[in-house]
């Protein structure tokens, strides 16, 4: 049997023109402008689980989750923050923020008293 080649076999990667794409990394940054908050939370719980975690990260967890209307979740994440020794008083306002959403209005005076100073 006689193979007749009309065209020399090449591979389909190395053919001109067509370049092969990497992927990149999604960015925090990325996730924010486009308000994907469920995106952001999984880039940022995947950073904190592989220990490479940006130094902002659990309040970007919080943030995320209270504007995903996930209030229980940004609280208990802001209440973790408040165990800091550097707490900046913004924490406890939002603190308050979530706790207000939730319907703890003693608690969410009391947070947003503590974050005035």
């Amino acid at each position: 049997m006689i193979l007749s080649r009309a065209k020399p076999a090449t591979n389909s990667d190395t053919l001109p023109g067509k370049e092969k794409k990497k992927k990149k990394t999604p960015k925090l940054e990325e996730f924010l402008q486009l308000r994907d908050y469920t995106g952001a939370i999984t880039l940022l719980e995947f950073q904190c689980n592989s220990g490479k975690a940006p130094a902002l990260a659990g309040r970007w967890i919080a943030y995320c989750a209270f504007h995903l209307g996930e209030y229980q979740r940004a609280r208990q994440e802001y209440e973790r923050l408040t165990k800091s020794d550097s707490c900046p008083p913004e924490v406890w306002i939002n603190l308050a923020c979530c706790c207000f959403m939730l319907g703890m209005y003693q608690e969410a005076d009391v947070a947003a008293q503590k974050g005035n100073g």
